[in-house]
């Protein structure tokens, strides 16, 4: 008996029949389809993928979960089909790193089966997300994880404008100052342009400290502009209001300053004064800077390889 299948371009596979589940090609890259079935699924196994995925664990998409939308949720698996594709892993790859998981938990396969089914997965969306796991550690290891560096200057500016406004804890600053009184030039315009000649001169690379002594007139010049680390309470109110903007190693503007003279000011370091707060936090600090840093360098891998794929997403329905 001859039996008549109906379906529409959009869909799958060709002779699918009328009453089975028709799947939706949702999106492309490249030679790769993204279905309907796999938001879905997607959905089904978040939870999972936190724990094994090592770019969506932390991220937003992971905050939201099951809960995200289709268009998020496709999208996040365009990039998953562009690090896969770059960065292929075999079957047999795949199960060495299964072994070694039951090796190091000391149970069978037959024990994973027993408790990836009880949470709810299977085997295959297992087998399948160690895959992806893998081919995303070996873009890190290749081509992400030597560009993240995080810096103890890095760590300062972080808890100072993050967690010791919120905590209460005191700051001092280490300043270092390059000033031009207007008395010593002949027009205030001479003084302003002595001010920035020295600006673009630390620019272009020369010492603070070297241009410091050479045109500074305040009585830090000997000792190349430093006064040493001082708490927001010792700092005149424009320097205060100068250097809470500023990131250690930046080097300020020209502006006017007490007794009407010109300043420079660079930012050289931070001191918590709050010592045993700032310890109990730094590696949690560094860690969260090392997290946005590589989510940054995956968003400039990802925005160069989007460039050359050839990448076509459905129209979202109405």
């Amino acid at each position: 008996m001859y039996m008549k299948c109906v379906v529409a371009a959009s869909l799958l596979i060709p002779g699918i029949c009328a009453g089975a589940l028709l799947d939706r090609i949702e999106a492309s890259v490249n030679s790769s389809i993204i279905l309907l079935t796999d938001i879905e699924n997607f959905r089904q196994t978040a939870s999972l993928r936190s724990q094994l995925d090592p770019l969506f664990s932390g991220t937003p998409l992971s905050s939201k979960g099951a809960a995200a939308s289709a268009r998020e949720i496709v999208d996040f698996l365009v990039d998953e089909k562009i690090i896969t594709q770059e960065f292929k892993v075999s079957d047999s790859e795949v199960e060495q790193e299964i072994n070694q998981i039951q090796s190091n938990n000391k149970i069978t396969r037959a024990t994973l089966h027993s408790t990836l089914s009880e949470q709810g997965f299977s085997f295959d969306d297992y087998f399948e997300l160690i895959r992806t796991s893998a081919a995303k550690r070996n873009l890190i290891e290749r081509d992400i994880r030597s560009k993240v560096s995080v810096n103890d200057d890095d760590v300062k500016n972080y808890y100072y404008n993050h967690y010791s406004k919120d905590s209460g804890s005191s700051i001092s600053f280490r300043a270092l100052i390059i000033t031009i009184s207007r008395s010593s030039y002949k027009t205030e315009q001479a003084a302003r342009e002595a001010a920035e000649t020295a600006l673009q001169d630390v620019r272009r690379g020369e010492a603070f400290e070297e241009v410091a002594r050479r045109v500074s007139d305040d009585a830090s010049a000997s000792s190349g502009g430093d006064l040493g680390f001082m708490t927001e309470g010792q700092l005149a109110p424009a320097l205060k209001q100068q250097i809470k903007k500023m990131q250690i190693g930046e080097v300020s503007p020209v502006f006017a300053g007490p007794g009407g003279r010109l300043f420079i000011l660079k930012l050289a370091d931070i001191n918590a004064n709050d010592t045993a707060h700032f310890n109990k936090m730094k590696d949690e600090v560094r860690n969260h800077l090392a997290a946005a840093e590589y989510q940054h360098q995956l968003a400039l891998w990802l925005d160069r390889q989007r460039q050359i794929a050839f990448i076509h997403r459905a129209p979202e329905n109405k």
